[in-house]
């Protein structure tokens, strides 16, 4: 092969993979924008494949109404939205296409009592429904790395398997001892409630798509609940070394001290009962007198 034909070849493969490349590009950044793709796009990430929509949802919906953009759209009423909505909990604004943020999220920093009465309004609302949640944190230390509590909420089931609406609770920055006692006590009223709470740790990419605005937890969830390495979140309200365990270790205790304080703080305000037998108020007094010490 000569040199004019080695380079004809060398630029026809760069042609090639350019355009290959722009097109991955296109198809990675393509916005879903019209009402009928965010629908299917909804469900899916629920774990409702796009022909068992007209079961789960009703409406008198049919299989042929899904073979297209067009068919969907035309079935797409009010009231066909307005339930889609419902079922999940999504915000009607993203499914037109308005917002990119799914979900209202709910903000508990600071705010225990409103957890509470957040917990028992879903539970006084649906009281036979499963009710349970995960608490996912940084598999790795990484100062100012967020953590999210989410509760999974079955509200329907595609036959054996459940389907749940999910609700965000974030604005907690694990490594921060403020952050640390509230949200540990948001996992014991949790508990007290009959709510289960189960650990989960997870990398910096599904740390960044919970954290998105724009993104839908439930595939990242049920990633992490089948594959994910567990912790038991309950033990934050139990044990004073799991509690204590990466807050801010350069501060030469006053994180740690500052955590065990607010802790027994919540704790009088009967805030970190999780409900079962124990006395696991001594070991966090243990724990402070020992800081106090060092201090």
């Amino acid at each position: 092969m000569t040199f004019a034909e080695a380079n004809s070849v060398t630029t026809i493969i760069e042609r090639v993979a350019s355009t290959i490349i722009r097109g991955l590009k296109c198809w990675k950044a393509r916005p879903v924008t019209s009402v009928s793709q965010r629908f299917i796009v909804l469900f899916e990430a629920h774990g409702v494949r796009r022909n068992q929509i007209p079961r789960v949802l009703g409406h008198d919906l049919a299989l042929s109404d899904l073979v297209d953009d067009a068919s969907l759209l035309a079935k797409l009423t009010e009231p066909v939205l307005e339930s889609a909505c419902s079922l999940f909990g999504v915000r009607r604004e993203w499914l037109d296409g308005e917002g990119e943020e799914p979900y209202a999220r709910h903000v508990f920093y600071k705010y225990p009592a409103d957890f509470q009465q957040f917990i028992k309004g879903l539970k006084a609302a649906r009281p036979n429904a499963e009710l349970t949640g995960y608490l996912v944190v940084p598999e790795k230390g990484v100062p100012g790395d967020q953590a999210f509590l989410i509760l999974a909420e079955a509200v329907a089931a595609s036959g054996d398997v459940p389907i749940y609406r999910y609700h965000v609770c974030d604005t907690w920055i694990f490594d921060y001892w403020k952050s640390r006692a509230y949200l540990t006590a948001c996992v014991a009223i949790a508990w007290k409630n009959d709510v289960y709470v189960t650990g989960r740790y997870a990398n910096k990419r599904e740390l960044s798509i919970l954290a998105g605005r724009g993104s839908l937890p439930a595939p990242v969830l049920e990633r992490l609940a089948s594959r994910g390495r567990r912790w038991y979140a309950e033990d934050l309200a139990l044990r004073p070394d799991l509690y204590l365990r990466g807050l801010d270790a350069e501060s030469n205790g006053f994180g740690a001290a500052s955590a065990l304080r607010l802790w027994l703080e919540l704790d009088n305000e009967g805030w970190m009962d999780i409900g079962i037998a124990g006395n696991a108020r001594s070991a966090f007094e243990a724990e402070l007198g020992t800081c106090r010490a060092i201090e």
